[in-house]
Parts: structure tokens; sequence; C-alpha cells
């Protein structure tokens, strides 16, 4: 047999079929799609738009259930490729401490309107919170971590094991300004801790650059707590830092009791 022949195919027909084509057929046929795909392309969604959003299915990285008819729905109304890069960013976030995918999925859709409007390109996100840093804080301190498009919010309640009482009312909660924009829960609770119980701690997010706003609330268990955590910020814990933000912070972080 002589090597052509070895390297194509004879159809039915009694023509040769290339390699190629076989292989291209092979790897259609070997597509894994999940039980929701043909859900996906009755809700309207475009071929490709669904085969993306299903690969996402398929890799776990989210369920169909997550995601309610008002995400779908939204989806449709970009066109093909505003659709597909809309999913590549949900993609390439990291959803690991996302409660609510739908509200997030749309989250990215109105970053991605935002940032269309504006003229600035898509481009990949910057440098986020050190996730190993992350996890170690949570499994140390058995809080939970919601993260939408808008803010990162840590606890709220805490573990019982922490506090059981009943939700913290007026002079609790403190307002944390002057943050370098690059700083996560892995240094701000530390900081905020030694003051006492911490209820929740609400990071703001720029939701077009992956940073930090600048500031937080931290809402304490019981009120001295909270006005011991007034106190103990001062130009030694932002001093660090400072000298290697991008954006600068000459002074230090600001924290004030909300009424």
């Amino acid at each position: 047999m002589s090597a052509d022949l070895a390297t194509d195919h004879v159809n039915g027909n009694g023509t040769e079929e290339p390699m190629e084509t076989m292989e291209t057929m092979e790897t259609m046929a070997t597509v894994t799609r999940s039980e929701h795909f043909q859900a996906l392309l009755d809700a309207g969604l475009s071929q490709k738009v669904a085969e993306k959003l299903d690969e996402l299915y398929v890799a776990g990285l989210v369920a169909h259930s997550d995601l309610d008819e008002r995400a779908l729905e939204a989806l449709k109304e970009f066109n093909e490729d505003g659709a597909l890069q809309v999913l590549v960013q949900f993609k390439e976030s990291d959803l690991s401490h996302v409660q609510n995918k739908s509200a997030f999925l749309c989250g990215v859709m109105k970053t991605y309107r935002q940032r269309e409007k504006q003229g600035t390109k898509v481009s990949p996100a910057s440098k986020g919170p050190d996730e190993a840093r992350i996890r170690e804080l949570l499994d140390r301190t058995g809080y939970t971590l919601d993260v939408t498009t808008g803010q990162r919010k840590y606890g709220g309640p805490p573990p019982d094991g922490v506090y059981a009482g009943p939700q913290p009312t007026v002079g609790t909660e403190i307002f944390v300004g002057k943050i370098p924009r690059d700083l996560f829960e892995d240094e701000l609770v530390p900081l905020f801790e030694k003051a006492g119980p911490i209820w929740d701690l609400r990071l703001m997010m720029d939701p077009l650059s992956s940073l930090n706003r600048g500031y937080a609330f931290v809402t304490f268990c019981a009120k001295d707590s909270a006005q011991e955590a007034v106190k103990l910020v001062g130009p030694p814990q932002a001093a660090r830092r400072a000298q290697t933000q991008p954006v600068p912070v000459p002074e230090p972080l600001l924290s004030l009791p909300v009424q």
C-alpha cells in the first residue's frame, strides 16, 4: 500500500476522502454537550453562544439552574460577538466565591456595556487577590465570602463559633477609606479582627479594573469593637503599602464610625 493510500480514506462512492476531513468529523462527533444544550437553543441563543455557554456547563463552572431567565434574556440582547466575549470574561472570572452566578453574569454584561460605551478595550482583568491566601483566611476563620461585580462581602453573619447573637445594631459599623486599590480581605481582616469579632466586611469593587474602589464598610459584633477599630487604623498600617500602589496613597487608612 502506498503512502498516499495510507493517509486517505475511500468513501462509499469509491472516491478518496482526505484524513483531515475525517479528523474534523471525529472531533465534531466527540464534542460533549450537556442535557441543557437544547434548552439554550430553545431559549433563543444562537448556535455559537449556546455552544460556548454549554461548555461552561460541561466544565462544571456553572449549572443551568444557576442562571435564571433574566440572565439568558439579557445575553440574547448582545450581538453574537459581544455575547461570546461576555462569556469569555465570565469564564475567566474567579467564580469560586460567587454565590449568585446569575447576578454575577448580569454584572459582567453591564461592565462589558460600560467598557463598550467608553470605547475601552475589553482586556484581561487586573491582578486580583491572591486566592491561595484568601482560601487560607477562610479556612482559618470559617467565614464565607460572597463576590459580586460590585463588592466582596466577607461574613454576614459570622460562624456560630465566633458570634451567635442577634444582628448588630447602630454604632457597630465603620467606614474605612484610603485603602490601597490592590488590598483585599487577606490583609484587611487580620487588621480589623484585632479590634474584636467581625460581623461582616464589605469591600467595594470597581468592575472595570477588578481592583477595589478604595473604601470598605466593616460591621463588628459589638460597639466597643467598632470604637477600638477606629483607634487601630493608623499610619503604620498604610505606610508599608503606599509606595507600591498603582495610585499613590500618601495618607493612612481612614476609619470613621457610621451613624
